[in-house]
């Protein structure tokens, strides 16, 4: 029997009857569904998502069948186990009854959290000390923005970029008293326009 059909059965005991809302939610190329699970004489709200509405539905009367055993009005060994869970081993060499044994620690007795590295351990673990302060973090934001404007292909065209060329024709057009016209035209849809820059030079 599965955990939807159990909870059915247990609210036919009980002469009520779950009420079922699926909803889509996320976006449309990633679309999931969330699935809100009511019983008229309980104030619990169940819910459960998934990719499919089936698996949505089920995962709201897992979590509603769960509520009932939190609460006491079910026993959990009346609770089907679901053939999909992975089997969890109950410390006697038993797997996949969840029982009532000691699970196995992630990490043995010898190692924990401390022994795996930086990303692990407190920031300030060295006797309360900032290891890295504001002046630090400021510098190494302007390190990252100077960085992202670098243009790694300059090289290909003679080291030109859009700064010192704009930079270099205004000292030229100074020096030489030469008027110009610039126009700006948007080039290309709105969502990805780009803009063409035309100088007009009149000598």
């Amino acid at each position: 029997m599965d955990i939807k059909s159990f909870l059915f059965s247990y609210c036919a005991k009980n002469q009520t009857e779950p009420k079922f809302e699926v909803r889509p939610i996320g976006p449309k190329h990633r679309q999931r569904f969330l699935c809100e699970v009511r019983v008229d004489q309980c104030p619990y709200v169940a819910v459960g998502n998934s990719t499919n509405k089936k698996d949505a539905e089920k995962n709201a009367s897992r979590d509603f069948v769960n509520y009932l055993v939190r609460v006491g009005k079910l026993n959990a060994k009346d609770v089907p186990n679901d053939p999909t869970a992975p089997a969890v081993d109950s410390g006697d060499g038993q797997a996949g009854r969840g029982g009532s044994g000691q699970q196995r620690r992630f990490f043995g007795d010898s190692s924990g959290p401390q022994d795996l590295g930086e990303a692990y351990r407190p920031l300030n673990h060295e006797g309360g000390r900032d290891r890295f302060n504001i002046i630090d973090h400021v510098q190494e934001q302007k390190d990252m923005n100077e960085a992202e404007s670098i243009d790694v292909n300059a090289a290909i065209h003679g080291n030109w970029t859009i700064e010192n060329a704009k930079d270099r024709l205004n000292i030229y057009k100074q020096s030489n008293n030469i008027k110009d016209d610039y126009k700006y035209t948007p080039v290309g849809p709105d969502h990805a326009s780009c803009a063409l820059d035309l100088a007009f030079v009149s000598f």
